[in-house]
């Protein structure tokens, strides 16, 4: 509905309503499908593709494909880092991580992912690729680090 706020039009449902229910379901069932439909993890996983979560394990390692919530969106992105007791993921379609997750944002991790009825993730190349892409991470930071403070320069003149 144009013009409404997300919290005033009815066919929003916020996270606040649906992620405690799918913890829930996580929880009791041990694994959880979801249609996974951004671009943001090609080309690791395609556009379209349905995701199996499950809970974090005790240790969960870097590399691994977590899903948390931003906003009301459910995401699926690489953990690179973590920061105190903050996760930091990113896209592997993207250049840049996601702003720091708090514990309470992460509902789990893909464990596999599957297009037209077939495991399309994870490959036989998974091992070797986890590590290209958080080794990618790091290797940007520098780059990332120049660009604020480039961005700050700007701002300042």
């Amino acid at each position: 509905m144009p013009g409404l706020s997300a919290e005033a039009r009815p066919d929003v449902v916020r996270a606040a309503t649906w992620l405690p229910l799918l913890r829930e379901a996580l929880e009791r069932e041990g694994v959880f499908r979801f249609p996974l439909r951004g671009a943001s993890m090609r080309p690791t996983l395609p556009v379209a593709c349905d995701i199996e979560i499950v809970p974090l394990p005790a240790q969960t390692p870097l590399g691994a494909l977590i899903v948390f919530v931003i906003d009301d969106t459910l995401i699926a992105h690489r953990l690179v880092r973590r920061l105190g007791g903050c996760w930091i993921a990113q896209g592997d379609g993207r250049l840049g991580p996601d702003l720091p997750l708090a514990p309470s944002q992460i509902l789990g991790m893909v464990v596999t992912a599957h297009q037209d009825g077939r495991l399309c993730w994870p490959t036989a190349a998974s091992r070797v690729l986890t590590a290209f892409w958080v080794t990618r991470y790091w290797a940007l930071r520098p780059a990332r680090a120049m660009r604020r403070a480039l961005r700050g320069i700007r701002h300042a003149i």
